[in-house]
Order: structure tokens, then sequence, then C-alpha cells
């Protein structure tokens, strides 16, 4: 074989080979799109409410969803939307988009660690102190930069501020057209019922017009007691963890209902979710899920872990380095 026919062999196979590739790349599924997450929080009824914020940017560094901003709902605690900006900032996401609720008929008034975040601008790095926009102009501004149905709202405290937006007529017309699914830590009797939820919990339920998540589990879920105390003491989530109620919750952990949510938002391939029954509120209030009646937009998740091995994950999440930095 002379030197020319080696030549053009070498170059047939090597178009083959890009060919073939091609081919392959063609015919390849799409690699899935990375959710795009509105966070809804009561941050200071709870520490989970911060381990769950820790659990979203820590999936975000590691490209598995994108953060579009951070909702505070309570209005009767000034420094949650301060303690949510620490948070974002020490991320190195300070510049996230805040809303925080205007009004005072909801929320609980109670607060061990808030204050304390939001008020130290110095250790933590932020500028946001007890004030933000209104929820409803933040929702709306974020929605509307969005493709059409792309949107997962997920909310860990009352989801009143849905209410707000479902009656403002731009805002319900943004929920139908870039909302993909509604992804909420719930059931019993606090987040839809507690602290003047009761009067929006029913309109809430019959309104909603799009997909929606239930996530009920976590009481027996502990975290941030194992690694989170390892972080540096500029972490606002650690801080959280050692002030919130007794001073246990760093020592001992933490149910971890709000993480147990965030973590669906990224990885349902983790729970089983099941789609046959609905969300439903009973007359002393409490919401509970019903199989017998079936709303085909009402879905309930379950871990398919144990419950060590979720506590693990959390945990892991909880701790992870930022790799944006503040």
């Amino acid at each position: 074989m002379n030197h020319r026919t080696c030549r053009f062999l070498t170059l047939l196979m090597a178009n083959l080979l890009l060919i073939a590739n091609a081919e392959g790349v063609r015919g390849a599924s799409p690699p899935p799109l990375r959710p795009c997450v509105i966070f809804d929080t009561d941050m200071g009824s709870d520490c989970d409410d911060a381990g769950a914020l820790a659990v979203l940017h820590a999936l975000a560094d590691a490209g598995e969803l994108h953060v579009l901003g951070v909702i505070f709902s309570s209005g009767k605690n000034r420094y949650g939307v301060g303690t949510c900006d620490a948070i974002n900032t020490y991320y190195g996401r300070g510049d996230l988009p805040l809303g925080q609720y205007q009004g005072n008929d909801v929320g609980d008034p109670t607060d061990s660690y808030t204050k304390r975040i939001a008020t130290d601008t110095r250790l933590f790095g932020h500028d946001v102190v007890d004030k933000a926009p209104d929820l409803v102009a933040v929702y709306r501004s974020l929605l509307e930069s969005q493709p059409d149905h792309r949107v997962t709202i997920c909310t860990v405290g009352h989801p009143h501020g849905l209410v707000h937006l479902l009656r403002d007529p731009r805002g319900a017309a943004l929920v139908r057209a870039k909302v993909e699914r509604w992804v909420a830590m719930g059931m019993g009797g606090w987040n839809f019922q507690a602290m003047g939820m009761s009067d929006y919990c029913q309109e809430l339920l019959d309104k909603w017009p799009m997909p929606f998540y239930i996530s009920p589990s976590g009481q027996a879920i502990k975290t941030g007691h194992r690694l989170l105390p390892q972080t540096p003491e500029s972490n606002p989530v650690r801080e959280a963890y050692r002030l919130w109620g007794s001073g246990t919750a760093i020592t001992e952990g933490r149910s971890s209902w709000d993480q147990v949510a965030v973590l669906f938002v990224a990885r349902p391939e983790l729970f089983e979710v099941e789609s046959t029954g609905r969300v439903e509120r009973l007359a002393d209030g409490k919401v509970v899920w019903d199989k017998k009646v079936n709303h085909p937009d009402h879905h309930l998740v379950m871990p398919k872990p144990t419950v060590e091995e979720m506590a693990e994950i959390i945990e892991e999440l909880m701790a992870r380095e930022p790799t944006r930095g503040r």
C-alpha cells in the first residue's frame, strides 16, 4: 500500500467517524433542562428554611437547577428577608432579586435567629436588612423574564403570596403562561392553616391552575448537627441552626421538611409520585391527601431512600462549600 492510498484510507475513516458521531448526537435525547426556581419561604419560623435555602444554592452550584429569586412571605417578622440575603450572599448570589410580603396578617412573630443575622452586615457581608419590594411585583418581574412553562415555584412557608399573585390579573396570566409546576412543603396544619394562612388556603386550592406537587416528609430526617457545625462562623445557615429554638438544632439536628421539598425539585428520581388523589382541606383546617377523590394536577411526593440516607444527602448539601464565594 503506497503513501497516497494510506492517507486516503485514513481520511475516509476519519470522515466516517465524524458522520457516525453526528448521527449519534442527532439521535440522542437532549439533556433535561435545569429547573428555574423561585423560592418562597417564611424564614424565621424554623431553621429548616435556612437549611432549604442552603440546599437550593448547593444544587445550583452543582448545575442541577437555576435560582431566579427569593420571596419572603411572613409579614410579622421584619428580618427574614435580610437573612435570605445573607444566605444568598454567602453563596455568591447576593444580587438575587428579593420580594417581601408588605402586609401583616400572615406570619410567625417568633424570631430566634433572623434579627441577629440580618442586622450583622459586617460579618455576613449582605446589604438587605429588613426591606424588599412587594412580593407580587417581584413574582411578576421574575416570571416575565422566563420562557413559557419553565418556572418551578417552591414554597416552604405559608403560600399566601400565590393567592395575591392570582388575584392580580397580570400575575394570574403569567402563572398560566410561565409556571411549569408548584412544589410545596405542606400537609397537616402549619403551612396551609396556621398564622393567618387559613383565610387563604381554600382559595389557593380552588384556583391554582398548574400542576401542584405536595411534599409532607421530613419530620424524622434530622440534619444540621453532623457537618454543618464544621462550616465557617461566617455561614449564616450555621448561625441559624445555632440560634434557633432552644439551641439544640446545631447539636442534635432538626427535622428537614423544607429541604426534602427542595431536593424533589432537582432530583425527582429520588421520590415516588402518587398522582391519584387530591390535596384537600378538612373542616378543622388541616390539609390532607385524599386518595378517594382525584384531581389531575395534584401529586403527592414521598422519598424513596431511607430516613438515614436522606439525612446524609441533605446534610452534605447543606454543608457543601460554596463554589462562588461572596
